[in-house]
């Protein structure tokens, strides 16, 4: 007979019991049955392991010499069943469900969270996307563990408010909303453009944001001194482009879009309208917020130069807004 692991284990547990009966309880085996492999295993040695004693059975001589080896062999064993569990786990994938706004900041996330493996040495990550222009709905999926995270762009003066067993933090305290018009406008030339100069405009929102992105315009046009005309309800981004460019409407526009193809985006003088982008998530995260938080602040300052007009603006207010 070859002496295996599980023979390691028996002449261990027989020694810690000090009794037959006792280790076979331990092992889960029968007395009869552990007796037997016990005669066997001393066989396989050639000489006893076990002498009996008035309170049970201890280690010969020979057999001081094999538990000491034993115990070796088996804790080395743990040592390399622990590295391996560890091994698997670094390179094993952990899932992400990541939500935001239709903006091109998740596109720039996703990657900078793969490359957490290399730069943390921890699992590889895979980031499933869902956006919704609802700040209120992306922070109930969260809630309600359909997305570990999301990015949210909330209205100051109309925050939708924390909701219980969801963890929010500021990234971006100051987001200014600038205003999205046709090339020709004849306000395209403007490095800043008065919100009061577009009383006469017709409005373009999208019903799918919250307050159906009504709210913060409307309010923002009042202390300008008139009321939005609003004429085109489109959530659609490619038809809102083009009725933009056509020159049909105007729109309030993320700062970090970018410009051309008929499209000019300018600042609104004194930023009348302005959003705070804050990370939500629940615990226990996939990934460590920290490096979340990181990955998402990394990803906006790459976006910043993506129109010349917000990189002025961010230089002269970014960091101090």
């Amino acid at each position: 007979m070859e002496l295996e692991f599980r023979h390691l284990r028996i002449v261990i547990a027989v020694a810690d019991e000090g009794s037959i009966t006792k280790a076979a309880a331990a092992l889960g085996l029968s007395q009869p049955s552990l007796t037997s492999q016990l005669q066997r295993i001393e066989r396989a040695m050639g000489a006893p392991l076990f002498e009996r004693a008035r309170t049970g059975v201890v280690p010969t001589s020979f057999g001081r010499t094999v538990l000491a080896r034993a115990r070796t062999v088996v804790n080395e064993m743990a040592d390399l069943r622990g590295v391996a569990a560890a091994t698997v786990a670094a390179h094993a994938e952990v899932e992400l469900r990541l939500g935001g706004r239709p903006s091109p900041l998740l596109s720039v996330i996703v990657p900078r969270l793969a490359a957490l493996r290399g730069e943390e040495d921890g699992p590889a990550v895979s980031v499933q996307v869902h956006t919704d222009p609802s700040a209120a709905a992306l922070q109930g999926r969260v809630r309600a563990g359909r997305l570990d995270a999301a990015v949210l762009c909330d209205v100051i003066g109309f925050e939708i408010g924390a909701t219980e067993g969801v963890r929010r933090e500021v990234l971006v305290p100051v987001e200014p909303e600038f205003v999205a018009l046709s090339e020709a406008h004849r306000l395209a030339d403007r490095e800043v453009i008065d919100l009061a100069d577009l009383a006469e405009e017709n409005w373009m929102i999208d019903p799918q944001e919250d307050h159906g992105g009504l709210g913060p315009l409307r309010a923002a046009c009042r202390a300008a001194g008139f009321e939005p005309r609003i004429t085109h309800e489109i959530s659609d981004s490619s038809s809102a482009r083009e009725f933009v460019t056509t020159g049909q409407c105007v729109s309030l526009a993320q700062p970090t879009s970018r410009e051309g193809r008929g499209l000019v985006v300018r600042p609104l003088r004194g930023d009348p309208i302005r959003n705070r982008l804050e990370l939500v998530w629940k615990d226990p995260s996939p990934i460590e917020p920290r490096l979340l938080k990181d990955a998402v602040i990394s990803a906006y300052a790459s976006l910043v130069d993506r129109n010349p007009s917000y990189a002025r603006w961010w230089a002269n207010n970014g960091r101090t807004a």
